[in-house]
């Protein structure tokens, strides 16, 4: 199936503007990503099912917990739907959604620059109670990243509180408890291991990064 004029010319913006920055267009998606080993910015121009034309998504995704998918875990929706009406109206639209997609991706990088930066902005950012599993286990894996043990093994344990038994909670859980039972030192390496399998999870190519103290 030829790809529509519309997704032609936001590919084309993307790649004009993303490309020169370091982000990377995930297969023939509309996604692009910016990869930094432990997290990535993750950009995506949102088709609709009624209109042609893209929303822009923008947020960070963890990949510190091994699973399959990425997902929007801060940041999400950026604008209203764009509608595709002609070329010449569209194209330019589609540069200035990248554009602002590139401001987004550049101040993240900034934003987690350092371990201290990361748990500052993810602490602020993170929307979730105690009783949100996904909240606590990120709040508490920043922590560790910036050496803070004892915060974060507050904030893991409250990942152990929560009340949700679904089975993929369950497996958080479980994971947790693995992380908990671990000294800091032994912490830092079984996340940095679960960043690794997580990035074969999510098909990511090998790359070095650092975690935490370091390591």
């Amino acid at each position: 199936m030829a790809t529509p004029i519309h997704s032609k010319l936001i590919n084309r913006a993307a790649r004009e503007i993303l490309k020169p920055v370091g982000l990377v267009r995930k297969g023939q998606s509309r996604v692009w990503l910016d990869d930094n080993g432990w997290w990535l910015t993750m950009i995506e121009f949102q088709p609709s099912s009624w209109s042609k034309g893209t929303y822009l998504n923008v947020g960070i995704s963890w990949l510190w917990y091994p699973k399959e998918f990425m997902s929007f875990d801060i940041g999400y929706r950026e604008n209203s739907f764009i509608e595709f009406k002609d070329e010449d109206s569209f194209f330019p639209e589609a540069i200035a959604l990248s554009e602002k997609a590139k401001v987004k991706a550049l101040a993240h990088r900034h934003l987690m620059s350092s371990p201290e930066l990361a748990k500052e902005f993810v602490l602020t950012n993170t929307v979730g109670d105690k009783q949100n599993i996904w909240a606590c286990l990120n709040k508490g894996l920043v922590c560790l990243h910036a050496s803070d043990f004892q915060s974060a093994n507050m904030h893991l344990e409250n990942v152990l509180q929560c009340n949700d038994d679904r089975d993929w909670a369950i497996s958080v859980k479980d994971f947790t408890k693995s992380v908990l039972n671990l000294t800091p030192k032994e912490q830092l390496l079984a996340v940095r291991n679960a960043i690794i399998h997580s990035r074969k999870l999510k098909k990511l190519p090998e790359m070095e990064f650092l975690f935490g103290n370091g390591t």
